[in-house]
């Protein structure tokens, strides 16, 4: 067989599994039975996850603050026109004040100024050099970048607290967001949140995750009885998530307990303890407010009167 006659067969069958593929690939990619979450090298959930999704946070605010309509303005002082970006490094006037700036330094180690040189060239990537501000359009998109990286941070770690709370109010507000009023999902996301976080049985803050979402599940309910339509919601499942918000409570208690016995705690920073202390007091009092609420709509919550 000749050198011709291989190349012909072996186009024909190339040509021939495309054709294939073309008629019976799309019915399985559009079968949403067979669609299964990404998680190459089982990143996701993993202990590198959980530090890449703490890595997203500066992109993530970033984006943010861009499709918010605010940016990064340099000024001269006793200058009344706010010049930024490129237009103001020309001006020799404030070549001059930084040179005076930097003579009035003192000098750095080398490796210092190098390290203030790696941290000035990270600045100037969300420093404005346009004095008109975005278009509409423009901060849409960039509301839709933000809302992506949130979701890549989400999966890439779904405890962590700040990820979560973020994403959920992506979805809540139609203002932020780049798409409308997502309830359903966002109701799927604050479950899977919820089950995923209580799996978690050797670190407490985890749990302070599962009681945020379990407190934007109640909220949910509650905006839904101001809606104007029949209320979805009634006041067995609201207690349902109440129980669920006790049980992240309790869990995180008796974590940070077992934490405190094995030092654990001395091997966080002190922000991010004084963080957890914080979330864990707001979500406490949100919790007492929420059962005052879901009483007073059961007809057998009684305000005290103080005489």
């Amino acid at each position: 067989m000749s050198r011709i006659s291989n190349h012909a067969i072996t186009l024909c069958l190339i040509g021939t599994g495309a054709l294939v593929w073309t008629f019976t690939g799309r019915p399985l990619v559009t079968n949403r039975d067979l669609a299964a979450p990404l998680n190459p090298m089982g990143i996701n959930g993993s202990p590198y996850g959980e530090v890449f999704a703490m890595a997203l946070q500066g992109p993530i605010e970033t984006f943010f603050h861009g499709s918010m309509g605010t940016g990064v303005k340099y000024q001269i002082e006793g200058k009344k026109p706010k010049l930024t970006g490129l237009d103001l490094l020309t001006r020799p006037e404030f070549k001059q004040q930084q040179a005076e700036v930097e003579a009035a330094k003192p000098k750095l180690p080398l490796g210092q100024r190098f390290e203030n040189y790696l941290a000035s060239l990270n600045e100037l990537s969300s420093v404005s050099t346009n004095p008109r501000s975005a278009s509409n359009a423009h901060k849409t998109y960039l509301r839709k970048q933000a809302e992506e990286k949130l979701r890549f941070a989400y999966h890439l770690d779904p405890s962590h607290y700040g990820n979560y709370n973020s994403l959920n109010f992506f979805l809540t507000e139609p203002g932020i967001g780049a798409t409308r009023i997502l309830t359903p999902e966002a109701i799927q996301l604050s479950d899977e949140t919820i089950h995923y976080c209580l799996a978690k049985e050797h670190d407490p803050r985890p749990a302070l995750t599962a009681a945020s979402a379990a407190t934007n599940m109640i909220h949910l309910m509650f905006a839904d009885l101001h809606s104007g339509d029949t209320p979805k919601y009634t006041t067995d499942q609201m207690r349902k998530y109440l129980r669920l918000l006790d049980l992240s409570i309790h869990r995180y208690q008796t974590l940070s307990d077992e934490w405190k016995k094995t030092k654990n705690w001395d091997l966080i920073s002190p922000q991010r303890i004084v963080e957890c202390e914080d979330r864990f007091s707001f979500i406490c009092k949100i919790r007492d407010a929420a059962e005052k609420t879901i009483l007073r709509l059961e007809g057998k919550y009684q305000p005290q009167v103080s005489y």
